[in-house]
């Protein structure tokens, strides 16, 4: 299992795990091809960037349950849909919280105004569809079958 948090990360994970918590577990979205559009983003980011995302998962992965990031860090971007967003830098990580205390982070992208524009939108509905696949293919047995292999 690889433990992101102690910066020894800088490989393409075996797994999806990013850090397990005292209270949440904080995953990478994989799709079923097995790319990870979040990491991927992840690995294009500076190093100062990429620690300033990994203190956030692991602060709000150990944080007892119903404390959260102030807003500048993490704030809810979609509330139909309940999508958040990692907020390191200028950097966006869209994530959605799963039973079973699972943080399950998506896709990325480099905002570049404080309105949201429609290319933010874009990245957006992604991890929408991201969030709905997740969803499914857990539910039909498929999400976690490479753990049993």
């Amino acid at each position: 299992m690889i433990t992101y948090c102690d910066n020894t990360m800088r490989k393409y994970p075996d797994n999806y795990l990013i850090y397990e918590g005292q209270t949440y577990t904080v995953e990478w979205y994989y799709t079923e091809q097995g790319k990870i559009p979040g990491y991927e983003y992840f690995m294009f980011m500076e190093e100062r960037a990429q620690n300033r995302f990994l203190y956030m998962v692991k602060y709000l992965a150990d944080a007892p349950p119903g404390e959260y990031l102030p807003k500048t860090m993490y704030n809810m971007e979609d509330k139909e849909h309940k999508i958040y967003a990692f907020k390191p830098a200028d950097e966006r990580f869209f994530s959605f919280m799963f039973r079973g205390g699972k943080i399950i982070v998506t896709n990325a992208y480099r905002k570049d105004s404080q309105q949201m524009t429609k290319r933010d939108k874009e990245k957006l509905k992604t991890s929408i569809k991201y969030r709905e696949d997740y969803i499914r293919r857990v539910k039909e047995g498929l999400y976690y079958e490479k753990e049993a292999n």
